[in-house]
């Protein structure tokens, strides 16, 4: 996401009359319950990590994630089994997963329509490439100038229907510098707030080419700062366009699309509500060159530009199944010039955003609040998640990572994923669940880098721009009204520059958004998990292998035996053992060509709560550790341990697990080869805490996730150096995630 205009102007908007909206009592039953937290992007990396949900199977999630623009590289990965695994799709290219031919890597979004047919969207330098795939993202259909326009950015998707089926796929974006003007006293290019339907006018298949833009903020204008996600509403209605100051009435009933978004003096929230007409000449509630017509409704003026600011980041909005509009969006006050501590504030609309409840303040008790989403279920029932901190802005002098601006950008806070609900979202008093932490532990330790903030938040050992978290996460609704989550988690030794985790995590219990379902799973597991036999798969450039049983794993184990029987004995370690389905060190069959064999075990370590230490695991707020055995070329399976890396892709990074040493004491790598043939690995504990500033062990480790590999030559073919080296890799499967401790 390039940053918005910073700019203001006298608002054309239309601001209705509110409603009145008290805040109810915190409640504190029947709350929301997670499940276990699952590295879904154990290849390539996850900030900005994108998530959508398939109606034709519940077990089907796709994630994806851009790897820069310099990279011409971003990531799909799908999972098959309801989030407890993910991989990339079989469409990615070998080793560095790049996903379609079409140019891209800058931002990705998805769709999925209602019969599985996958739409992604990537920004590329010049334009969106969009795709399509019929099979799963077996293969792609893509186009490098999806749309019309170019200088766009930050791309968002919905759709009606089917848009294959006489039904629509709906793309909003910004147009980047489209005018020039002066908003909040000083000169910026503006953004312009963008739709575009698909299947387009001219007959091109839906979701590879979109008609013509309809531009609802106009150049010249600061109407537009950034925008939120589109949504379309589920219930079809005849709200036609505005005339003086009120709709009119179509003649047949449709669904609308809204976008909610804030302006350039970022001090306004307004929504833009939609929907489709037919292509052709402008004649209102009738056809349009776009094939949609629009009016941009206010929604809060959130004060004078220059005494409060919204922007950390995008405004976020959701309808629930009676069609009625809940907004939500980050906050805070300017006061001697600095940003201080940010709220999560609140407002609905029963009449399809014609009138707004006044705002109200989310009470998440927290200081700092930022990257709020929302999903609704039926009527009244809303989730919001967000990452939180309680941790305040320093306004002497930036902080310690030297943002003098304030706001979410100096604060030096340990973030972690949080989410609340409401099952009367439009009552005269809104009362909201207690937050509860859906990640279980701490995601980012430092600051966060917002719009808000002027995107000033770094680190403070390398003074770079830290956007590790990226601009977003995302959250779903599943079938049975449960949350669904996409986040990201820096705490690894490269989390103060871009190397993030994507994870994903699910309700499994408490109250859902659908009345008449309860969300039900399994708590985090403990200890051990199991993997389904015959899926241990390469799967690269469209073709896809039969399971490779001696990288097909049965079972992951982890655990804390006494000193007296570690190897060597007496010193105490963390015991991995892998199970797979025939061990042997026999090559990949084709057209996998890469013979390095890798079985590899990996882990989070968060940092200690209060650790004010400068070593690693502080300043990163933990450590992303693994063993791994490895046999090159057919040869004796070895053994290793060390921390995750990155290694330069282009311009831009990917992740990979080098070793820093290896396990070369007699006992510490055990193999029994053959059928359900095993592999343990005993590391000692001081290798996998390495400083003071980790309390290790001591309540547990976290995300214990098992995976096998294929590479090109060993894994520490180039050695890790302060969280950088590797090699890239495919890989071949993964184990579902658990927990473990002493």
């Amino acid at each position: 996401m390039r940053g918005p205009a910073r700019a203001a102007r006298p608002s054309t908007l239309r601001f209705s009359g509110q409603t009145p909206a008290t805040l109810g009592p915190l409640s504190s039953s029947n709350l929301p319950v997670f499940g276990q937290p699952t590295i879904a992007t154990i290849g390539g990396f996850g900030f900005e990590e994108d998530l959508r949900l398939d109606p034709s199977d519940p077990n089907r999630i796709y994630t994806s994630a851009p790897g820069t623009g310099g990279a011409d590289t971003s990531w799909i990965w799908r999972s098959d089994d309801g989030g407890l695994t993910f991989r990339w799709v079989e469409a990615a290219a070998p080793l560095n997963g790049k996903v379609t031919p079409c140019a891209g890597g800058g931002d990705t979004e998805l769709a999925v329509g209602p019969t599985g047919r996958l739409y992604f969207n990537d920004l590329s330098l010049a334009n969106f490439s969009t795709a399509v795939s019929g099979d799963a993202g077996q293969s792609f259909v893509c186009s490098n100038t999806g749309v019309p326009d170019a200088g766009v950015d930050r791309q968002w998707y919905d759709t009606d229907g089917d848009p294959e089926a006489g039904g629509a796929l709906y793309l909003t974006n910004d147009e980047v510098g489209n005018g020039s003007v002066v908003c909040g006293g000083a000169p910026a290019a503006n953004n312009v707030l963008v739709i575009y339907r698909s299947p387009a006018a001219s007959g091109a298949g839906a979701g590879v080419q979109f008609g013509p833009p309809n531009r609802i903020t106009q150049p010249g204008s600061c109407d537009e700062g950034i925008m939120g996600a589109d949504v379309v509403s589920p219930v079809a209605t005849k709200t036609g366009k505005l005339a003086a100051g009120n709709p009119t009435t179509l003649s047949t009933a449709v669904r609308h699309v809204y976008v909610i978004h804030d302006d350039a003096t970022l001090s306004r929230i307004a929504v833009a509500r939609c929907f489709p007409v037919a292509f052709g000449a402008p004649v209102a509630n009738v056809s349009d060159p776009s094939g949609v017509n629009c009016d941009d409704l206010g929604v809060a003026n959130l004060g004078a530009p220059g005494t409060v600011k919204t922007g950390a980041n995008f405004p976020s909005l959701a309808i629930d199944r009676a069609g009625n509009l809940y907004a939500v969006w980050s906050q805070a006050p300017v006061k001697a010039g600095k940003i201080r501590d940010s709220a999560l504030m609140y407002s609905y609309s029963t009449d399809e955003g014609s009138h707004w409840s006044t705002p109200i303040r989310i009470p998440t008790g927290l200081w700092n609040n930022v990257y709020g989403v929302a999903a609704a279920g039926d009527d009244g029932r809303v989730d919001i998640a967000w990452y939180g901190t309680n941790a305040h802005v320093d306004t002497v002098d930036g902080g310690p990572d030297g943002c003098t601006n304030g706001g979410p950008d100096s604060v030096p806070g340990s973030w972690s994923l949080f989410l609340t609900q409401t099952l009367n979202g439009h009552a005269a008093a809104v009362s909201f669940t207690k937050r509860v932490r859906a990640g279980e532990h701490p995601v980012r330790r430092g600051s966060i880098q917002t719009v808000m903030g002027g995107q000033c938040g770094n680190d403070d050992s390398t003074g770079t721009t830290n956007r590790t978290l990226g601009d977003f996460f995302q959250l779903r609704i599943g079938s049975q009204g449960e949350a669904q989550l996409s986040y990201a988690d820096s705490e690894n030794y490269d989390g103060h520059i871009y190397g993030s985790h994507g994870m994903y995590v699910r309700q499994i219990g408490g109250a859902g958004v659908y009345a008449g379902s309860s969300p039900s799973g399994t708590f985090p597991r403990l200890g051990r998990s199991s993997d389904p036999s015959g899926d241990a798969v390469y799967a690269a450039s469209g073709e896809v292998t039969a399971s490779i049983p001696n990288l097909d794993i049965v079972s992951s184990r982890t655990s804390f035996p006494a000193a007296a029987d570690c190897r060597p004995a007496g010193t105490a370690c963390l015991r991995t053992t892998m199970t797979v389905a025939n061990l042997s060190t026999t090559a990949p069959p084709a057209p996998d060509t890469d013979d390095d064999l890798v079985w590899l075990t990996q882990w989070l370590l968060p940092a200690a709560v209060g650790c004010a230490s400068t070593a690693p695991s502080c300043a990163n707020g933990g450590l992303n550790f693994m063993v791994y055995a490895e046999s090159n070329g057919g040869g004796a399976i070895r053994c290793y341990y060390g921390q995750n890396a990155l290694m330069q892709n282009a311009g831009g990074v990917i992740t990979t697990y080098p070793a820093i040493a290896e396990l070369a004491q007699p006992g510490q790598c055990a193999t029994v080869a053959g059928p359900n043939g095993t592999i343990t690995i005993d590391v000692p504990l001081a290798d996998v805490s390495l400083d003071p500033g980790v309390a290790p062990f001591s309540s547990r480790i976290y995300s214990v996730t098992a995976s096998t590999m294929t590479l090109p030559s060993q894994a520490n073919s180039v050695p890790w150096s302060s969280g950088v080296g590797g090699v890239l890799f495919n890989l071949i499967d993964v184990a579902p995630a658990y927990d473990a401790r002493p």
